[in-house]
């Protein structure tokens, strides 16, 4: 590939791997596989890809606004941010709303459980407890006791 670079970012202890080719930037954050996007979508809705929009929730990962708007409101393609139904059509699209959840992990990401890594298991908290308080343990309520028994039926690492 022409022009490729790679960039290796460190901080707030997520580690980010940043390749620029031709210009144009394609993130990839370590520990974040397709296994645990997996259990990211159990977690919130049991990856329900028909559930649309309940209580100001949306799609398989219950993508709020508040969220949609700290990722960087990600949209489809050929669609316009400002558009009524932007938010909600992304968010109910699987493809679209991992990456409005990769983009939520870029600007948020960490070790929140305080172990050393970040893995699934911070993103999870992450994406329940939302990007500024992450370390709250899951199991306080009974929200998020339901969504760490999902997760780990999941993930049980």
């Amino acid at each position: 590939m022409k022009n490729l670079r790679l960039i290796l970012l460190s901080v707030l202890g997520l580690s980010t791997i940043i390749i620029v080719c031709n210009g144009q930037e394609i993130t990839n954050l370590v520990n974040l596989d397709h296994h645990c996007f997996r259990c990211l979508c159990h977690a919130a809705t049991k990856c329900n890809l028909t559930i649309g929009c309940v209580a100001g929730y949306c799609g398989p990962f219950k993508i709020s606004r508040v969220y949609w708007k700290d990722a960087g409101e990600v949209i489809l393609p050929d669609d316009e941010k400002e558009r009524a139904g932007a938010y909600e059509d992304c968010a109910i699209s699987f493809v679209c709303a991992k990456r409005i959840v990769t983009n939520y992990f870029i600007k948020y990401g960490r070790d929140c459980n305080g172990d050393g890594v970040t893995n699934c298991h911070d993103y999870s908290m992450i994406n329940f407890n939302g990007g500024y308080q992450c370390s709250p343990p899951l199991n306080r309520n009974e929200p998020g006791k339901a969504w760490l028994e999902r997760y780990s039926a999941c993930n049980p690492h």
